[in-house]
């Protein structure tokens, strides 16, 4: 009689706990997926070099060039650490002696240099001295743009952010006559 009881009944109540105590581990991670996937990062780092400055020299010619790199992040989050700034331009008119700045890394070479950064806060930024100098006057380059020749510019440009668009900008550096 007591097996025709147990055959009656149906599902126990063990097996109703142990299942629903498998369930709810899977139901959480169901929940959790979506919610993790829906969260995008919005930094937005955007670079700015300053000036140009413009140096007169006299009657005869004026230079033309910049000092820093300053880098902002105008998002609402912080950016991840290991985004990238290159900053390019004509090694034949100028050198950069780039500035040592916390959390920096900087390599590459004159006329090509990368920087990697650190988190930048919502709302900070990043002043990165370029110690930009000219090369000599006897450098054929600088003869030419003397002469009337083109302009150099030098660029930087940000990589490694979630807002693009905003990511690059120039400033023209050289010397031409008055």
């Amino acid at each position: 009689m007591t097996e025709e009881i147990q055959k009656n009944k149906g599902i126990s109540r063990r097996t109703i706990v142990k299942g629903a105590a498998w369930s709810v581990p899977v139901i959480a991670a169901a929940v959790a997926t979506p919610l993790a996937a829906a969260s995008v990062l919005n930094d937005d780092l955007v670079p700015a070099l300053s000036g140009p400055l413009t140096l007169n020299l006299g009657f005869l010619a004026s230079v033309t060039t910049v000092n820093t790199l300053t880098i902002t992040n105008n998002g609402t989050d912080a950016s991840p650490a290991g985004a990238t700034a290159v900053v390019q331009y004509n090694p034949g008119l100028l050198s950069l002696n780039i500035a040592t700045v916390a959390g920096v890394d900087v390599g590459g070479t004159d006329g090509n240099y990368t920087l990697t950064l650190p988190s930048i806060p919502a709302g900070g930024n990043i002043v990165i001295g370029l110690g930009t100098t000219l090369d000599s006057l006897l450098n054929i380059t600088l003869l030419t743009s003397l002469l009337g020749g083109p302009q150099q510019v030098m660029t930087a440009t940000v990589t490694g952010d979630s807002v693009t668009g905003n990511n690059s900008t120039s400033s023209d550096v050289g010397i031409s006559l008055l």
